[in-house]
């Protein structure tokens, strides 16, 4: 099974050209990360655009859908041993302090902060895929992948970094902007 992973599209503020690049591929499902739209009116639009590469369609549910009151999965677990959230229940406080602590925190260290924001979101026995983020990239310790952004950049993000994933059998594979190939993490065999 392949899954096509589309973290923070904030759709119509969106780069297009990734969007269309990582819709390009055979998929089982698309899974819409959370944050999709920025303007209710427009999640019919984005459905219609990503609807034409899978049979199905999931929404896990980020801040932005619960601020307009759209629903969607509070988590998502396509398989044993993985999970997939929007990642917005790990904010310290509010979402405006978790991004100043996170502007000043990147100053310091990206890995300090991201390891910080993964330890939240860890879970046992499972790889956890997250967006809200808007960081590509992996923490080993606490198995949680950063499935990137496919917004336009903002000056109120700390981290504007384009990707996307996809699940293919048991990885998982973050992909640049470009659409090139940046991680493949297996896929932990839960204990029994």
């Amino acid at each position: 099974m392949r899954i096509l992973v589309l973290p923070d599209i904030h759709y119509p503020a969106t780069r297009l050209d990734v969007l269309e690049l990582a819709l390009s591929g055979d998929y089982d499902e698309v899974v819409l990360l959370g944050d999709a739209v920025d303007e209710r009116g427009r999640l019919a639009d984005l459905m219609g655009l990503v609807g034409r590469s899978a049979g199905r369609v999931t929404l896990v549910r980020g801040d932005n859908e619960e601020r307009m009151g759209i629903g969607g999965l509070e988590s998502y677990e396509p398989r044993r041993g993985l999970v997939l959230v929007h990642g917005h229940s790990a904010n310290l406080g509010s979402e405006g302090f978790t991004k100043l602590l996170a502007r000043v925190g990147r100053r310091v260290s990206r890995g300090l902060v991201l390891g910080f924001y993964a330890a939240r979101l860890s879970r046992r026995d499972a790889l956890v895929v997250a967006g809200h983020a808007h960081a590509l990239g992996y923490s080993r310790h606490f198995r949680v992948a950063f499935a990137g952004s496919l917004s336009l950049p903002s000056p109120s993000r700390p981290f504007n970094e384009v990707g996307y994933a996809i699940i293919d059998g048991d990885e998982v594979i973050l992909f640049s902007g470009d659409g090139r190939q940046a991680l493949a993490i297996s896929i932990p065999r839960p204990s029994l």
